[in-house]
C-alpha cells in the first residue's frame, strides 16, 4: 500500500508541478481569498520534497507548496541560494505577486517546520504575510550549518565554509525581524526538552517578543529527538488553520 501511495504522489507531482524562472511549485486553487505557503524542511539524505500536501487536503484556501531543491544534491537552501546567489527571495516574491494579481489572494499564511518552520517565517515577514504556523524552526543558520553532517549544505548555499558566511547566515534571522515594516501573527510549536530549543528557538521567540511580534507558543512537549516534530506539529497546525480558515 505505501508504495503505491509513493507512486500516486509521484504521479500527482508530475502533472501538477510548474516551474516559474528556477523554482519548481505545485499551486491548487482554492475557493477564497486566502493562500496556504507551505515551505519544506530537509528531506534527509535525500533531494527535496515537498510538505504537508495531504495535510492541507481538507482545507478550501488556495495552497502553494515551493520546492527547495537548491544546493547540495538539491537538498535545500533555506530558500536562499546558491553559492552565494540569493536569487530565491526575488523569484518567490515574483510568483507570489503573480498568483495574488491573477486569483484575487489577499490574505497570506505562511507554514512549515525545521527549515520549512524556518522559511515561513522569514517570508512571512518579507511578504507582509498576516501569520505564520511553524514548527522547532532553527535561528542561527550558521551554526546549524556549520555541523559536520550539514557542510556540504552550507557550502552549497554559500559556496564556501568561511567563518564569514557563518557569521553572515547566523545573522539573517535576526536582521529579518528587527527590519520588518510587517509584523506577523507568529504561532510556534516546540519542545522545551529538543536539543535546538536552547541552540535555537529560545532566541527566536526573544527577538520576536522583543520587537513586539504578538506570538502563540505551542510548547507543552516532552519530545527530544528533534525529527519527532513531524508527528506532532501536524496536529497543532490542523488545530490553528481550523480556528483561523474555514475547510
Amino acid at each position: 500500500m505505501r508504495k503505491i501511495k509513493s507512486f500516486l504522489l509521484k504521479i500527482y507531482i508530475f502533472l501538477m508541478q510548474k516551474k516559474y524562472k528556477r523554482l519548481k511549485y505545485i499551486f491548487q486553487k482554492g475557493g477564497t481569498n486566502t493562500l496556504i505557503i507551505s515551505f519544506s524542511g530537509f528531506p534527509g539524505n535525500r533531494s527535496a520534497k515537498y510538505n504537508y500536501i495531504k495535510t492541507l487536503k481538507p482545507y478550501n484556501a488556495s495552497k502553494l507548496f515551493i520546492l527547495d531543491d537548491f544546493g547540495y544534491k538539491k537538498r535545500g537552501s533555506y530558500y536562499l541560494g546558491e553559492n552565494g546567489d540569493f536569487f530565491i527571495p526575488e523569484q518567490v516574491k515574483q510568483l507570489v505577486e503573480q498568483l495574488k494579481n491573477k486569483h484575487g489572494i489577499e490574505r497570506l499564511i505562511m507554514i512549515g517546520s525545521s527549515k520549512g518552520g524556518t522559511a515561513a517565517l522569514y517570508y512571512a515577514i518579507k511578504l507582509q504575510g498576516d501569520f505564520c504556523v511553524i514548527g522547532a524552526p532553527q535561528y542561527f543558520l550558521g551554526d546549524y550549518l556549520a555541523e559536520d553532517k550539514h557542510l556540504p549544505i552550507l557550502e552549497g548555499i554559500m559556496g564556501n565554509n568561511d567563518e564569514s558566511s557563518i557569521k553572515f547566515l547566523n545573522e539573517i534571522m535576526g536582521q529579518c525581524i528587527r527590519s520588518a515594516n510587517n509584523k506577523p501573527e507568529v504561532f510556534i510549536h516546540y519542545s522545551p526538552t529538543e536539543h535546538t530549543y536552547n541552540e535555537h528557538i529560545k532566541a527566536m521567540v526573544d527577538e520576536l517578543k522583543a520587537n513586539q511580534y504578538c506570538i502563540h507558543e505551542d510548547s507543552n512537549y516532552d519530545y527530544t529527538d528533534h525529527s519527532d516534530v513531524a508527528k506532532h506539529f501536524p496536529i497543532y497546525l490542523n488545530k490553528i488553520l481550523k480556528e483561523k480558515i474555514k475547510k
